[in-house]
């Protein structure tokens, strides 16, 4: 049986560079939790590769050490969509946990009160 996600995901779309060994490749975050980002990148690294991850937020940027948890790739017609990946953050910065805690208060809806107003 597989186990169930611990940690909600929240929808998350900014520019990544996501680095494997000595490779960079640009990426796109879709979606954000405690200790994962999934990303969308036209490269496939291997599951269990270690990576990192810099993503801007503003002026600054914040690095993410990870690895690779999963990855999708498409076929036939669906082949050149970007591939997915999902990778886990061991050890988040408070910088990042900020920053879903933040999405996670905008991703909340609303009370069917206030949308009548």
């Amino acid at each position: 049986m597989i186990k169930k996600r611990e940690e909600k995901r929240v929808p998350f779309s900014k520019l990544i560079i996501c680095k494997c060994g000595d490779e960079m490749h640009p990426g796109f975050a879709q979606d954000v939790s405690q200790h994962g980002i999934g990303i969308q990148s036209m490269q496939l690294p291997e599951i269990n590769r270690k990576v990192r991850i810099a993503l801007a937020i503003g002026s600054d940027s914040i690095m993410l050490d990870g690895q690779v948890r999963w990855t999708h790739e498409y076929t036939g017609a669906l082949a050149a969509k970007p591939r997915e990946i999902g990778v886990h953050i061991p050890r988040p910065s408070t910088d990042y946990l900020r920053l879903v805690a933040e999405c996670s208060d905008h991703a909340k809806p609303r009370p069917a009160y206030e949308l009548l107003k």
